[in-house]
């Protein structure tokens, strides 16, 4: 399969009618992500069943072209694992890509080797031997080598080949159904693109946490990622996720030393916002079974890990991906909202522990 790069809007234009034609292609991108909030795209792969095309987005000054093809549904794109590439594609083309299949997810709800990597499973299914490594890769440099076209277009090289086994292996296992659901959970573009206010609910969060504090942790997540998004900064350069968490459940006499230990030192005025923020009430922690009877919440806790250890094995699936340690603390905790409470987990799993 001939691999091209693509460095005028001329040659762009040429393979995207060629690329029209098709009902499927292959999708992949590189960037940078080092030192910014937002991903600096520098190069999209595509492929068709008979070429590889590396588009020099450096290069390329019309964007249309491009996202006409993203938003074209009547063209399934394949990607494996998809997340970042998709936030990257909506940033720079202001646009969410359609009619995704993800290859990672896929192959996570047929086996219990979940996340496995491209090189991995083009290994596995077609007996290839990929390198691996491209994030050592300053993908911004110019020119682009031979060596690094031909490491990029590998990238997307097998995956409509890919597609083929694991669509045919999913309708094999009768679990086209599960993949569709878990595809519109996991790629829905608020799962993917932050929005500010929601970016708390992105954080994995202790199960103590009194009101007063998730909503000392609401407000300082927003502030984050506005301040982020404003000065193009990666978030973790303020504070990361579990310095956020000291920071909101530190009592009132420690809360000066938590912000003077942090890893990135704040300015006065980020200090005073901050410290403007949270009140200096401190609120204990509630217990963990203070709604609940003490041995009704660890005789749930037990059933589900049995339940799910059955169900893993019979089903072939990881347990984290039916179950986790958060959505059984919330099962046994009662709460409004329990993942496998729904779709295909509850099916396997969900209805066999209520």
């Amino acid at each position: 399969m001939p691999n091209f790069l693509i460095n005028t809007d001329i040659k762009l234009q040429n393979i995207i009618d060629e690329l029209e034609k098709s009902s499927i292609i292959g999708l992949d991108t590189e960037f940078i992500r080092e030192s910014t909030y937002f991903p600096q795209l520098a190069l999209l792969q595509l492929s068709d069943s008979d070429n590889t095309y590396c588009i020099d987005i450096l290069a390329i000054n019309n964007k249309i072209p491009i996202s006409n093809l993203l938003l074209n549904n009547s063209i399934k794109k394949i990607i494996h694992a998809s997340k970042q590439d998709l936030e990257v594609l909506n940033h720079y083309y202001n646009c969410y890509p359609r009619n995704i299949f993800d290859t990672q997810i896929a192959y996570n709800l047929l086996t219990s080797d979940v996340s496995i990597s491209y090189s991995n499973l083009v290994k596995k299914y077609l007996g290839v031997e990929l390198k691996e490594g491209s994030w050592r890769t300053d993908w911004l440099k110019r020119p682009i080598s031979d060596a690094k076209i031909e490491y990029a277009a590998n990238d997307v090289k097998y995956l409509i080949d890919l597609y083929e086994i694991l669509y045919k292996k999913l309708l094999e296992a009768d679990r086209y159904d599960w993949f569709n659901e878990e595809q519109e959970l996991e790629l829905k573009k608020s799962n993917i693109v932050t929005e500010p206010r929601f970016s708390w609910e992105k954080i994995n969060l202790p199960s103590n946490l009194t009101i007063t504090q998730l909503n000392y942790l609401q407000k300082l997540s927003y502030w984050r990622e506005d301040k982020a998004i404003t000065n193009d900064i990666p978030k973790r350069w303020i504070f990361s996720d579990s310095e956020l968490i000291k920071i909101v459940t530190a009592r009132p006499n420690r809360l000066s030393y938590v912000l003077d230990n942090l890893k990135h030192t704040l300015n006065d005025e980020d200090l005073g916002l901050i410290k403007s923020m949270l009140s200096e009430k401190y609120i204990k922690p509630q217990s963990v079974n203070k709604d609940i009877d003490g041995s009704l919440y660890n005789a749930r806790i037990v059933k589900c890990h049995k339940v799910l250890e059955e169900v893993s094995e019979k089903y072939n699936i990881a347990p984290t991906l039916i179950a986790n340690k958060r959505d059984i603390d919330a099962f046994a905790r009662k709460k409004d909202y329990v993942k496998f409470l729904h779709g295909w987990r509850f099916k396997i799993f969900g209805k066999l522990v209520q």
